[in-house]
Protein backbone atom coordinates (compact mmCIF):
# COMPACT_ATOMS: atom_id res chain seq x y z
CA UNK A 1 0.00 0.00 0.00
CA UNK A 2 2.80 2.58 0.38
CA UNK A 3 3.92 2.02 -2.81
CA UNK A 4 0.58 3.23 -3.95
CA UNK A 5 0.87 6.06 -2.03
CA UNK A 6 -2.27 4.82 0.37
CA UNK A 7 -0.26 4.44 3.70
CA UNK A 8 0.21 7.32 5.71
CA UNK A 9 3.19 6.04 7.56
CA UNK A 10 5.38 7.14 4.76
CA UNK A 11 4.69 10.87 4.85
CA UNK A 12 5.11 11.02 8.75
CA UNK A 13 7.97 13.55 9.49
CA UNK A 14 8.56 11.99 12.95
CA UNK A 15 10.01 8.63 14.09
CA UNK A 16 7.77 6.79 16.82
CA UNK A 17 9.45 7.46 20.12
CA UNK A 18 9.48 10.96 19.10
CA UNK A 19 5.82 11.10 18.01
CA UNK A 20 5.22 9.64 21.30
CA UNK A 21 7.21 11.88 23.37
CA UNK A 22 7.96 15.06 21.54
CA UNK A 23 5.31 15.15 18.72
CA UNK A 24 5.49 17.57 15.77
CA UNK A 25 2.84 18.47 13.10
CA UNK A 26 4.42 19.45 9.63
CA UNK A 27 1.89 17.71 7.41
CA UNK A 28 -1.89 15.98 6.98
CA UNK A 29 -0.28 12.76 7.88
CA UNK A 30 1.67 13.87 11.44
CA UNK A 31 -2.38 15.17 12.29
CA UNK A 32 -3.71 11.40 11.64
CA UNK A 33 -1.54 9.35 13.00
CA UNK A 34 -1.32 11.75 16.36
CA UNK A 35 -4.74 11.37 16.53
CA UNK A 36 -4.35 7.28 15.81
CA UNK A 37 -1.59 7.29 18.28
CA UNK A 38 -3.70 9.11 20.83
CA UNK A 39 -6.75 6.73 20.56
CA UNK A 40 -4.63 3.94 21.09
CA UNK A 41 -2.84 5.36 24.57
CA UNK A 42 -6.35 6.75 25.96
CA UNK A 43 -7.81 2.84 25.14
CA UNK A 44 -4.81 1.17 26.67
CA UNK A 45 -4.50 3.22 29.57
CA UNK A 46 -8.32 2.83 30.03
CA UNK A 47 -7.76 -0.92 30.08
CA UNK A 48 -5.43 -0.64 32.36
CA UNK A 49 -6.73 1.15 34.65
CA UNK A 50 -10.55 -0.92 34.76
CA UNK A 51 -8.26 -4.17 35.28
CA UNK A 52 -6.19 -2.17 37.91
CA UNK A 53 -9.29 -0.99 40.06
CA UNK A 54 -11.15 -4.33 39.18
CA UNK A 55 -8.55 -5.95 41.49
CA UNK A 56 -9.80 -4.73 43.89
CA UNK A 57 -12.29 -6.59 44.34
CA UNK A 58 -15.14 -4.51 45.48
CA UNK A 59 -18.33 -3.32 43.87
CA UNK A 60 -17.64 0.46 44.36
CA UNK A 61 -13.84 0.17 42.74
CA UNK A 62 -15.13 -2.12 39.73
CA UNK A 63 -17.92 0.69 39.10
CA UNK A 64 -15.35 3.28 39.81
CA UNK A 65 -12.79 0.97 37.15
CA UNK A 66 -16.02 1.16 34.35
CA UNK A 67 -16.58 4.87 34.39
CA UNK A 68 -12.32 5.24 34.17
CA UNK A 69 -12.65 3.32 31.29
CA UNK A 70 -15.56 4.87 29.53
CA UNK A 71 -13.58 8.21 30.32
CA UNK A 72 -10.58 7.14 28.28
CA UNK A 73 -11.95 5.86 25.83
CA UNK A 74 -14.35 8.66 24.92
CA UNK A 75 -11.51 10.92 25.71
CA UNK A 76 -9.53 9.05 23.02
CA UNK A 77 -12.15 9.35 20.11
CA UNK A 78 -11.84 13.05 21.27
CA UNK A 79 -8.25 12.95 20.90
CA UNK A 80 -8.93 11.17 17.37
CA UNK A 81 -11.03 14.03 16.25
CA UNK A 82 -8.01 16.38 17.51
CA UNK A 83 -9.93 17.75 20.98
CA UNK A 84 -7.16 18.75 23.55
CA UNK A 85 -9.48 19.65 26.12
CA UNK A 86 -10.69 16.01 26.04
CA UNK A 87 -6.63 14.77 26.19
CA UNK A 88 -6.28 17.08 28.76
CA UNK A 89 -9.16 15.88 30.93
CA UNK A 90 -7.93 12.63 30.35
CA UNK A 91 -4.25 13.52 31.39
CA UNK A 92 -5.66 15.48 34.69
CA UNK A 93 -7.93 12.27 35.52
CA UNK A 94 -5.29 10.25 35.44
CA UNK A 95 -2.65 12.66 37.54
CA UNK A 96 -5.29 13.03 40.06
CA UNK A 97 -5.37 9.50 40.38
CA UNK A 98 -1.79 8.94 41.11
CA UNK A 99 -2.23 12.02 43.79
CA UNK A 100 -4.66 9.94 45.46
CA UNK A 101 -2.42 6.90 45.19
CA UNK A 102 0.39 9.21 46.93
CA UNK A 103 -1.95 10.86 49.58
CA UNK A 104 -2.58 7.17 50.68
CA UNK A 105 0.82 7.13 51.46
CA UNK A 106 1.61 4.58 48.68
CA UNK A 107 4.40 5.73 46.14
CA UNK A 108 2.84 6.08 42.30
CA UNK A 109 4.86 3.05 40.13
CA UNK A 110 7.49 3.58 37.58
CA UNK A 111 4.39 2.55 34.82
CA UNK A 112 2.10 5.03 36.38
CA UNK A 113 4.52 7.65 36.54
CA UNK A 114 5.69 6.60 32.40
CA UNK A 115 2.10 6.81 31.51
CA UNK A 116 1.34 10.20 32.87
CA UNK A 117 4.29 11.17 30.63
CA UNK A 118 2.99 9.38 27.68
CA UNK A 119 -0.62 11.22 28.51
CA UNK A 120 1.03 14.72 29.10
CA UNK A 121 2.79 14.35 25.71
CA UNK A 122 -0.81 13.38 23.96
CA UNK A 123 -2.12 16.67 25.06
CA UNK A 124 0.19 18.44 23.03
CA UNK A 125 0.00 16.50 20.28
CA UNK A 126 -3.58 17.09 20.16
CA UNK A 127 -2.97 20.95 20.69
CA UNK A 128 -0.89 21.19 17.80
CA UNK A 129 -3.12 18.83 15.56
CA UNK A 130 -6.22 20.78 16.41
CA UNK A 131 -4.10 24.18 15.44
CA UNK A 132 -3.15 22.55 12.07
CA UNK A 133 -4.22 23.96 9.11
CA UNK A 134 -3.78 22.84 5.74
CA UNK A 135 -1.85 24.76 3.30
CA UNK A 136 -4.82 25.24 0.60
CA UNK A 137 -8.22 23.07 -0.27
CA UNK A 138 -6.17 20.48 -2.72
CA UNK A 139 -3.85 19.61 -0.49
CA UNK A 140 -2.46 15.64 -0.48
CA UNK A 141 -4.39 14.26 2.46
CA UNK A 142 -4.77 11.15 4.25
CA UNK A 143 -7.18 8.04 3.92
CA UNK A 144 -9.53 7.20 6.80
CA UNK A 145 -9.63 3.52 5.78
CA UNK A 146 -12.49 1.29 6.81
CA UNK A 147 -11.46 -2.46 5.44
CA UNK A 148 -11.05 -4.35 8.79
CA UNK A 149 -12.52 -3.46 12.24
CA UNK A 150 -9.21 -1.82 13.83
CA UNK A 151 -9.80 0.35 10.67
CA UNK A 152 -13.31 1.01 11.29
CA UNK A 153 -12.56 1.44 15.27
CA UNK A 154 -9.64 4.35 15.25
CA UNK A 155 -10.74 5.47 11.82
CA UNK A 156 -14.28 5.77 11.33
CA UNK A 157 -16.41 5.45 15.03
CA UNK A 158 -14.79 8.39 15.88
CA UNK A 159 -15.44 10.78 13.17
CA UNK A 160 -19.01 9.36 13.88
CA UNK A 161 -19.21 9.39 17.79
CA UNK A 162 -17.29 12.32 18.64
CA UNK A 163 -20.05 15.43 17.56
CA UNK A 164 -22.73 13.45 19.87
CA UNK A 165 -20.61 12.44 22.29
CA UNK A 166 -18.87 15.26 23.22
CA UNK A 167 -20.97 17.02 25.97
CA UNK A 168 -22.05 13.56 27.60
CA UNK A 169 -17.90 13.71 27.84
CA UNK A 170 -17.32 16.74 29.32
CA UNK A 171 -20.45 15.88 31.69
CA UNK A 172 -19.32 12.31 32.68
CA UNK A 173 -15.58 13.28 33.01
CA UNK A 174 -16.77 16.34 34.90
CA UNK A 175 -19.04 14.38 37.75
CA UNK A 176 -15.78 12.23 37.64
CA UNK A 177 -13.39 14.73 38.87
CA UNK A 178 -15.66 16.10 41.37
CA UNK A 179 -15.59 12.22 42.84
CA UNK A 180 -11.86 12.70 42.97
CA UNK A 181 -11.69 15.68 44.52
CA UNK A 182 -14.77 14.94 47.05
CA UNK A 183 -12.31 12.09 48.02
CA UNK A 184 -9.18 14.38 48.67
CA UNK A 185 -11.44 16.28 50.86
CA UNK A 186 -12.76 13.15 52.63
CA UNK A 187 -9.48 11.86 52.86
CA UNK A 188 -7.63 15.59 54.48
CA UNK A 189 -11.25 15.67 56.93
CA UNK A 190 -10.24 12.39 58.07
CA UNK A 191 -6.62 13.10 58.17
CA UNK A 192 -8.13 16.35 60.52
CA UNK A 193 -9.88 14.54 62.63
CA UNK A 194 -7.39 12.03 63.45
CA UNK A 195 -4.66 14.71 64.96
Amino acid sequence: MQTLGLSSEGKRSDGRLKSIFWPTVENAWDVNHLGQQGFWICLIVGVLQLIGLAFFGTPLFLIMGIFSFLIFFLGGIGVREASWPAAAIVFTIFVAGIVDVMVRGTPPGIVSVFAAAILLSNVRAAFLASEWHPAGPDEDRPTRFSESFLDKLVDQMPARLWPMLRVPFFIISGLYLLLIFAGFAMQIVHHLGTI
